[in-house]
């Protein structure tokens, strides 16, 4: 999975949140799971 600027990704566990400021290849995870996409509307 590859990540674009400006994306909002999500933990659905914590709830913690992350702006991508600089894309890139790989996969964010967090609470030893992949992080979701927030998408608009």
């Amino acid at each position: 999975m590859s990540s674009h600027k400006t994306e909002l990704y999500y933990c659905e566990i914590c709830g913690a949140e992350i702006v991508v400021k600089k894309g890139g290849d790989g996969t964010l995870n967090c609470c030893r799971q992949k992080m979701r996409c927030k998408k608009d509307g």
